[in-house]
């Protein structure tokens, strides 16, 4: 009869154990140290990597979403300075630099120039209309500097279209004999010169059919200054790219973490030790008699 016990409970330990491995996780009440999805997700989305090192730390997205976000990084700081060098650069060419004599000190882009050069536009053609249409900011604010190089309209502070255009062969100040064109509301339009008034500039010999083919639309200065400016905007640009990549990683590595922190909890649950039966002689009153262990870990 005993030997019956034994093996009926032994086979019953058998299926039991069986049964046991196939209980889903959600049904037994399991105490362990679970992942908070939430936190991992915040912290990757602040420091990309630490939600991945909180959940599991040998993930290989641990290491890669850092790695990328210090790529990033110097990338964007690195474009970034080549965007600042470049814009003193073009800033120091059009109002730093004394292209003159320190007695004579004179700059490639002059409020003076400018400012006498639009007296004698608006002298030339009595139209209110005129009156707020040339507008130079009187600091070297951000857009006066954009300004200068994207308007027609302010071309006349550079200096080699003023030395050509608006000067005698001696240097001299010269009324300017303003080209009209009639526009789509029947007004009168500055279109440029037809030739220039000082042909002996330096600035226009040796470069005559650049200057004669925008009609006094032309300064090299400008131009110069225009691809400067291009090239600062091209770095920013990239840095802004290099920008967009590091809140891209922030995102994706807080998306990441929330996965890995669900997997990691989820495997958890399937590693955890399940119920465990056991079958064992036990001695109680000094006699030998058949014990069932069933057991989990908490």
């Amino acid at each position: 009869m005993f030997r019956k016990i034994m093996i009926i409970i032994l086979m019953m330990s058998f299926v039991i154990s069986i049964v046991a491995q196939e209980i889903k996780n959600d049904i037994i009440i399991v105490n362990y140290n679970k992942k908070s999805v939430a936190k991992a997700m915040l912290l990757s989305s602040l420091f990309p990597g630490a939600g991945q090192f909180y959940a599991k730390k040998s993930s290989i997205t641990t290491y890669i979403f850092p790695a990328i976000e210090i790529g990033l990084w110097v990338g964007y700081l690195h474009f970034k300075k080549l965007g600042d060098d470049k814009t003193d650069d073009f800033e120091y060419f059009a109002v730093g630099e004394n292209i003159g004599t320190p007695e004579n000190p004179e700059y490639r882009y002059d409020r003076d120039r400018y400012d006498h050069a639009v007296e004698d536009f608006l002298e030339s053609n009595n139209n209110p209309s005129y009156d707020d249409h040339f507008r130079l900011d009187e600091t070297n604010t951000q857009h006066f500097y954009e300004d200068i190089g994207k308007y027609n309209k302010y071309i006349f502070g550079w200096a080699d279209w003023f030395d050509i255009y608006a000067t005698d062969s001696n240097g001299d100040w010269i009324s300017i004999d303003w080209k009209w064109e009639e526009n789509a509301n029947h007004q009168d339009t500055w279109d440029g010169m037809e030739n220039p008034t000082n042909p002996e500039s330096n600035y226009y010999v040796g470069n005559e059919s650049l200057y004669d083919g925008e009609k006094g639309l032309y300064s090299r200065m400008r131009s110069e200054y225009i691809v400067m400016r291009r090239e600062a905007n091209d770095f920013y640009e990239t840095s802004g790219y290099y920008g967009f990549g590091i809140v891209a990683n922030h995102i994706l590595s807080a998306i990441d973490a929330v996965r890995l922190t669900r997997k990691y909890n989820m495997e958890y649950l399937s590693n955890v030790s399940r119920l465990q039966i056991k079958f064992s002689p036990v001695i109680v009153d000094n006699n030998i008699s058949p014990g069932i262990f069933i057991s989990t870990r908490f």
